[in-house]
This record gives structure tokens, C-alpha cells and sequence, in this order.
């Protein structure tokens, strides 16, 4: 994404957010969940750098005041939230997306906001305890119910994404620049939900080697994508919608959005608006490049789960999810720390550039988000993982 240069641009930017307070200690906060991360990115062979990243933790945390609707009642919800952005076309919709203030990350910017908003406002019922149209929250309608909480609160992930580009379609409905987007959220320190839209990936680490996928790449000739293009009047060559966009869902990019009516995403839920939906334009969901993400989600096991990498498509052209696991927990089990390891994992990947084939030529972005358990400091997690992967290695 961006113009080639004839030589590589190999300076790194790296945050490395290990939550220490002016003396120098370990600050540990009992107040909401913390988790330590390291974010790195660099430019390579690419005219600009169109990455974004966004981190929102510790006294960041998002704040919310949810109801849940499985118990009949308000719940406050704790939600720390990492994001990793690849823009195409301008660093515009990226930057927007990661709410950037230029004092670190703004809840109230960005897809954040929406995650907050989604979740306090939303109107889904409890399918074993109401039917459409039931009253909930007061006066408002069940729009529709679900049979499990972590099925609703993935239904809100989706949500934001759409609310977002909703507000994306306010300031670039005119230009031609789009934004992928993995968002990782994790619920009261408990849950973890990955919302994917593109081709951007998040992987999850556990003990014993194993390696989980948290996302799945969209791409145009995928065939539930495929159809979804082709039956909005699109069409895919060279693997690339229209012949211009390698990947198929992105917020942004709305020259392939033309059948959404964006003044009508925020109307009533009313089964009247609905049917005046369906006469006057598509679902956001129908357009050959959809913001609709995929979401999953883990329950996090804290004496097995040991971190998530989110990275954009430069990393993923280069490493498999289970050779950027194996790199990391290299380095690891050598007594290396988060700000080492993501330094050498960008410097391996634009080693590996082919001219022949395109790979290693795009901006890197990679994070690297610790699952420690709270109370637990930054040295005992390394300390941890350095023991464990000794004894699977049989060192020790």
C-alpha cells in the first residue's frame, strides 16, 4: 500500500508499555486490569507510512456501564482495547480510526468511542426470556435476542465497526482512502473478543506450543466474499476488487459503498424504517466491501494463555502465525524483552523483501500484548515464560 522507494527506510518507531511511574517501580493497579505491550512499526520500502496502531489500558480502561440483559440488570464493565490499522490510499482513515490526540490515545476518539457507545446503548434481548419487541431498558424495544451473552457482546463489536464507518463517511465519503482494522478487546480481564475487518491478523499464544488464530483474513477471492461482490455488481481480477482493492472488507473505501445510505443507519429500529431500509438503499453488510468484522471470541485460561500478537498484512506477507509465535518465544526463552524482540521481528521481516513477488515491501506494524494475570509484574511474567520454555525445550 503506498509507492515503492528504491531503498529501504529501516527506522523504527517502538512503544513499550510496561507501566512504570517516575520512580522506576512497576506500577501496579488494582483499580482495572493491565496489560503490558509492546508496539512496534516501520515505514520500509513504502513512500509513507500509512499504519496506525491505538492502545487503551490500564487508566485508559474503557468504563462502561452495560445492560445485560441475561441477568436484568446494569452491569459496570472494565474493557481494555488494542488495535492495529493498515491504511491504503493516505494515512487519513487510520489515524482517524486510532483517535490519536497527539497526547497518547483518546477513549472518546476513534473506534473506541463506538465501543463504548455500542455497548451502552444497545436494545438486544435474552432469547430464553423475551421475543422481539419486548420492553427492555425502560421503553426501549429487544430489536433482537440473543441466546448467549458472548454472542451479544460480539453483535456489539460488530456494531462499532459499522456506527464507525458511519462517522468515517461524515469527513471521506469523497476520497479515495479505507483503513483495515484487528481490534482485540478484553472484557473485566476476563474475556478476550477479536474483531476483524480485512486483512490485518491477531494470534494468540498459549503453554505448550499451541498457536490460536484470532482472525481470518478477507480476502476477494474467498467465496463467501466473492459472492457478497458479485452480488452487489462487483466483480473481482487479479484478486482484487474491481481490479484496484486486494482485500475485501475495510472501513472506509467508499467508491465501493455507493448502494449504502449512510443517513439511514442511525434511524429507528421500527419494523417501518426497516422496510423503507430495503427500498431506499443496501445494508452495510451487502456492499462489496463491507466494514462488517468477524468476530471471536476466548475465554482466557491465565495458567495457560501467555500473549496476542495484532499485525498488519506486511508482517503476515512474511511469517506464519506460528513462525512470529516461535521468533517471540525464541527470544524470550534468551532472556529478551518485549522492546528487543519487536525490533528484531520487523528487521527479519523486510530481510525476507522480494523484489519478484511484492513481499516485505509494505509498512509493518506488529504488537505484542502480555496476558499477566493481575498482580502480576512484568518480571514475573518474563521470569514465567523464560522457566517454562527452558522445561519444554528440556534445558531444564
Amino acid at each position: 500500500m503506498g509507492q515503492l522507494l528504491s531503498h529501504p527506510l529501516t527506522e523504527k518507531t517502538i512503544e513499550y508499555n510496561d507501566y512504570r511511574d517516575h520512580i522506576g517501580t512497576t506500577y501496579l493497579s488494582h483499580k482495572c486490569p493491565r496489560f503490558f505491550n509492546c508496539v512496534g512499526s516501520m515505514q520500509g520500502y513504502r513512500l509513507t507510512q500509512e499504519d496506525a496502531h491505538m492502545v487503551i489500558n490500564e487508566d485508559d480502561t474503557l468504563r462502561i456501564q452495560f445492560y445485560n440483559p441475561f441477568a436484568d440488570r446494569r452491569e459496570h464493565y472494565l474493557v481494555s482495547v488494542f488495535a492495529v490499522f493498515d491504511g491504503h490510499g493516505g494515512d487519513d482513515c487510520s489515524l482517524f480510526l486510532a483517535g490519536g490526540n497527539g497526547n497518547g490515545y483518546d477513549p472518546q476518539r476513534g473506534i473506541a468511542k463506538w465501543v463504548t457507545r455500542s455497548f451502552e446503548t444497545h436494545s438486544y434481548g435474552d432469547a430464553a426470556r423475551h421475543k422481539i419487541g419486548s420492553v427492555l431498558q425502560g421503553d426501549a424495544k429487544a430489536t433482537r435476542v440473543f441466546a448467549s451473552l458472548e454472542g451479544l457482546i460480539a453483535q456489539i463489536m460488530r456494531d462499532a465497526f459499522l456506527k464507525q464507518d458511519a462517522e468515517l463517511y461524515r469527513h471521506f465519503a469523497n476520497t479515495p482512502c479505507g483503513s483495515t482494522c484487528v481490534l482485540a478487546a478484553v472484557v473485566n480481564g476476563e474475556t478476550l473478543y477479536v474483531a476483524n475487518c480485512g486483512d490485518s491478523r491477531c494470534v494468540l499464544s498459549s503453554k505448550g506450543n499451541a498457536v490460536k488464530t484470532m482472525s481470518f483474513d478477507h480476502k476477494p477471492q474467498h467465496i463467501g466474499e466473492l459472492l457478497r461482490i458479485n452480488d452487489n455488481g462487483g466483480s473481482v481480477s487479479l484478486g482484487r476488487v474491481g481490479g484496484v482493492l486486494a482485500l475485501s472488507r475495510a472501513l472506509g473505501d467508499f467508491q465501493f459503498k455507493r448502494g449504502v445510505d449512510y443517513s439511514q443507519q442511525h434511524a429507528s429500529n421500527s419494523h417501518q424504517s426497516q422496510q423503507l431500509w430495503h427500498k431506499r438503499s443496501i445494508p452495510p453488510q451487502e456492499a462489496q466491501v463491507t466494514a462488517e468484522p468477524d468476530v471471536l471470541m476466548h475465554k482466557i485460561d491465565y495458567k495457560r494463555d501467555e500473549f496476542i500478537v495484532l499485525a498488519c498484512d506486511g508482517i503476515w506477507d512474511v511469517y506464519s502465525n506460528r513462525q512470529v509465535v516461535k521468533l517471540i518465544k525464541y527470544h524470550l526463552a534468551l532472556g529478551a524483552k518485549l522492546d528487543q524482540i519487536v525490533p528484531k521481528l520487523l528487521d527479519h521481516g523486510i530481510a525476507q523483501a522480494n523484489s519478484s513477488t511484492g513481499v516485505g515491501f509494505d509498512n509493518m506494524t506488529a504488537m505484542i500484548v502480555v496476558l499477566n494475570k493481575q498482580g502480576e509484574t512484568l518480571s514475573d511474567w518474563y521470569t514465567k515464560m523464560k522457566i517454562r520454555l527452558e522445561r519444554e525445550r528440556g534445558l531444564s
